[in-house]
């Protein structure tokens, strides 16, 4: 993208993850405050009361679990909302592993390669566990270049609770591929992952039922929410020549049948828009999806978006993989995520 902008071929639409994608290309996007879907959404980008950001979908995470496999075990995913709560369910399930035909407890990768899962979505827990969306302390205190210690060391609690129970091979050199796939293959009573898993999953047999718990990374504070939100957006070039024709596609995409079935049935992602009557079919989106419409508690899906560019994955990606390969421990993962924040402060 900033290659195509440089070279004058800048696209008429373009996707941003969020905060920081707008800082980039925010000289370049046209407003869409009055476009007709932004009223039939509460996931549009928006800047000082300005809509810049189309959402393409509603994704989730939180700990996805394999129903079948926490029944085997007598374990309600329902009470699994704080650490001690789960390092018991993790105990018990990992005593039974062989019973249970398991590899590991956990299927989760903090590997080279996958640093989008522990410095994207994990951190996120660390920055939005617990509180409303639209309260950003944590981030701000983040942007800031400062950590509140208290929260992360819980966070580092719950970090080290899920490495140590997620067997070393899949943590240290598995890929989000095969981690999916394992827990589809029912090798693993959790998924560290979100419900854009789904087809991974099936393509290792996941025909189970299975929905998602909260990350409990608040220590003994109830966690009780997932992560929500629109992971993407589209935007249009405010100097594009097709910018009339590029707006009639978005208009089109949420309001039309057409457009609707495509993004549920087709897709199979959860609708980001409230007149899209279609209910997705696969598992964890319709999970997800039953969430989202009965309201249960929902934590910032981006507030890990508003970081400078790369420094989630490039910079705190490298500390997770130094814990899941035992080159540092929790005292030392602490410090080193405490000194890559101080980075931050202006």
């Amino acid at each position: 993208m900033k290659a195509d902008i440089n070279a004058g071929e800048t696209p008429d639409s373009f996707i941003i993850e969020g905060e920081s994608g707008y800082q980039l290309y925010k000289d370049i996007m046209a407003p869409l405050t009055d476009e007709a879907w932004v009223q039939n959404t509460d996931y549009a980008f928006e800047k000082e009361g300005t809509v810049y950001g189309y959402p393409v979908a509603v994704e989730g995470w939180g700990l996805a679990y394999n129903k079948d496999i926490l029944d085997k075990a007598g374990i309600d995913p329902a009470t699994l909302t704080t650490y001690d709560a789960y390092k018991a369910a993790f105990e018990k399930i990992d005593s039974m592993k062989d019973e249970l035909g398991l590899t590991g407890v956990v299927s989760m990768t903090a590997a080279d390669g996958a640093y989008w899962v522990t410095g994207n979505h994990d951190f996120a827990a660390y920055l939005s566990a617990g509180l409303d969306p639209s309260d950003t302390t944590v981030i701000d205190q983040v942007l800031a270049g400062q950590v509140d210690p208290a929260r992360l060391t819980d966070y580092a609690n719950w970090v080290k609770l899920i490495f140590d129970y997620t067997d070393e091979k899949m943590l240290t050199v598995g890929n989000t591929s095969e981690q999916m796939i394992a827990f589809g293959a029912g090798k693993y009573a959790f998924l560290h992952q979100g419900s854009w898993a789904e087809q991974n999953i099936k393509e290792g047999g996941g025909e189970f039922e299975m929905g998602f718990a909260p990350y409990a990374s608040l220590g003994n504070t109830p966690s009780e929410g997932l992560f929500i939100g629109a992971p993407s957006y589209y935007c249009i070039n405010k100097d594009s020549k097709n910018i009339d024709l590029a707006k009639k596609f978005l208009n089109d995409l949420s309001s039309s049948d057409a457009g609707q079935a495509l993004i549920v049935n087709e897709i199979n992602l959860v609708p980001a828009f409230k007149n899209n009557a279609y209910t997705p079919a696969t598992p964890l989106a319709s999970f997800l999806a039953k969430w989202v419409a009965d309201g249960k508690p929902a934590y910032s899906f981006s507030n890990q978006y508003s970081t400078p560019d790369g420094f989630n994955m490039n910079t705190l990606g490298p500390i997770y993989n130094q814990l899941a390969l035992g080159q540092i421990d929790q005292a030392q993962f602490e410090k080193l995520f405490t000194e890559a924040i101080g980075t931050l402060a202006k």
